[in-house]
Formats: C-alpha cells, sequence, structure tokens
C-alpha cells in the first residue's frame, strides 16, 4: 500500500510541477503549445513514373478533368521545370489552376548535379604518355567545370575499381587495364549541355578556349540533355587509351562513349 502511495504521490507532483522541473532529459515542451498543429499530408504514391508537361498535354486534350489530373499528379508526381517561367507556360497553355497548383506542389526536386561515372580502357604497358593530362569540361553557365587526371599517376596507381584483362596472343602479350572513378558533378544551370574529353601535355588548362587547334581536332564532345527534374541522373563515360607499339610514349584516345540515364 505505501508503494502504491508513494508513485500516485509521485505523480500528482508532477501533473502540478512547473515546465522545468519535469524529469525530461532534453527541453521541456508544453503539451497544450501543441494544439492547432498538423502532421504533414502523407500521400498514396504510386509506382508509375512521374507524369511530365507533354503527359499532362495529352491527357488534358483527351478530356481528362481537372480532378483527374491532379490526383495522378498527387500519386504519381511531376518531373518538370515548376519555375514562375514555367507555370507561366502552362497557365497559358489553358492547363487549369488546380492542376498547376498540383504540379508545383508535388515537382520533384530540381536537379542540382549529376552523378559521373568515368571509366578508363587501357590498352598497353605502363609509361609516361607524352600528352600525360585527361581533361573532361562541362560547361555551366558562366563557369566550366573542368576534371583532370594525370595519366602517369593513373598507370601508376592502384585503384578500387581496378581490374586487368590479359588478351595476348602467341605473339604479342597484351593486357587491358579498367579503371573506373565515381563522383557526385554540381551543374546549377538546367539547359541542354556538352560534355568534352581530350588529352593534353598542358597541365593548366581552365577553358574550352585555350585549346589549339590540334588539341581541339583531337578532342570528342558530347550533346546530353540536363532536365529541370529527373528520377535519375547518372551518366557514365567510357574512354579507351591505346599506347603505340612502337613508340611506349604515344598514347592516343581511340574511342569513347557517353550515356545518361535520367528515368
Amino acid at each position: 500500500m505505501k508503494r502504491i502511495l508513494a508513485v500516485l504521490c509521485c505523480l500528482v507532483t508532477t501533473a502540478h510541477a512547473k515546465p522545468a522541473d519535469l524529469p525530461t532529459l532534453g527541453p521541456v515542451v508544453n503539451i497544450v503549445e501543441l494544439s492547432g498543429n498538423q502532421l504533414p499530408p502523407v500521400y498514396e504514391r504510386s509506382d508509375q513514373l512521374p507524369l511530365t508537361r507533354s503527359d499532362l498535354a495529352k491527357l488534358s486534350d483527351s478530356g481528362f478533368k481537372t480532378e483527374q489530373l491532379v490526383q495522378m499528379i498527387t500519386q504519381r508526381r511531376y518531373a518538370g521545370d515548376v519555375s514562375a517561367d514555367r507555370l507561366i507556360a502552362l497557365q497559358t497553355a489553358g492547363m487549369a489552376a488546380k492542376t498547376i497548383q498540383a504540379a508545383s506542389l508535388h515537382a520533384l526536386a530540381p536537379n542540382r548535379s549529376i552523378d559521373l561515372s568515368i571509366t578508363l580502357k587501357i590498352d598497353g604497358q605502363r609509361s609516361q604518355p607524352r600528352t600525360r593530362y585527361l581533361y573532361v569540361i562541362i560547361p555551366d553557365g558562366e563557369i566550366e567545370r573542368v576534371f583532370t587526371a594525370d595519366l602517369n599517376q593513373v598507370f601508376g596507381g592502384r585503384w578500387t575499381s581496378d581490374t586487368t584483362t590479359d588478351r595476348s596472343d602467341l605473339l604479342i602479350p597484351r593486357t587491358v587495364r579498367t579503371v573506373s572513378f565515381t563522383g557526385r558533378i554540381p551543374l546549377t544551370n538546367v539547359a541542354p549541355r556538352e560534355l568534352t574529353v581530350f588529352t593534353s601535355p598542358r597541365p593548366d588548362i581552365h577553358w574550352l578556349s585555350e585549346l589549339d587547334d590540334t588539341t581541339r581536332a583531337r578532342a570528342r564532345t558530347y550533346a546530353f540533355k540536363y532536365p529541370a527534374s529527373s528520377l535519375r541522373s547518372d551518366c557514365r563515360l567510357l574512354i579507351r587509351l591505346y599506347q603505340d607499339r612502337m613508340l611506349e610514349d604515344n598514347w592516343t584516345i581511340t574511342g569513347t562513349h557517353f550515356e545518361c540515364e535520367w528515368d
């Protein structure tokens, strides 16, 4: 009986205690101050791909009502630019106000970077290349994002993703080494892009305008879209480096491939 009374006394005392006296391990919050607050709404999302601006236009032209479009945007989200200019463009195109509001509310987060994987296929034996600096340059508005690697360091190092394949024949020993580097590249301006890859003997190139005619002629450039928002932003660049069998310091880019996945 004494034990029960002690517990009750403790409860009564706590109920009338000042906020600072409550037995908590952190900042004290008065429960009554939570009155009127609401938890964030929970939406039932679909596993289908988000709707795009062209999807909304097709559905609207096919007779889907505003309420249906709003529900589909809520469930599937919206993949598109919801800047002020783009929202005005939707309104100008005749899209209902509720549809525009739903697109703005449920739009995917805007793209601010790409995940770029650079894979080097190195066909030859270790040597110091004459054009030892590899460059990948992506213009981004008024700046140019420059990524470079000293091939002499790449050839001499061991990397996390680093494999070697023996492709020797009866007469000529031959190995092909595959090295990959992956990182997140910031890109702030949403617009069609270009990626340029080349090698140079110079270690100090910062702008594409600095390329001489010979280097510019050897450079390989890829155009790619950079959407305002997307489920994925994975890009892959493959570079094949070939060593001249007679001149060991003569390495050339014999092939490249670039691709991106956004959905």
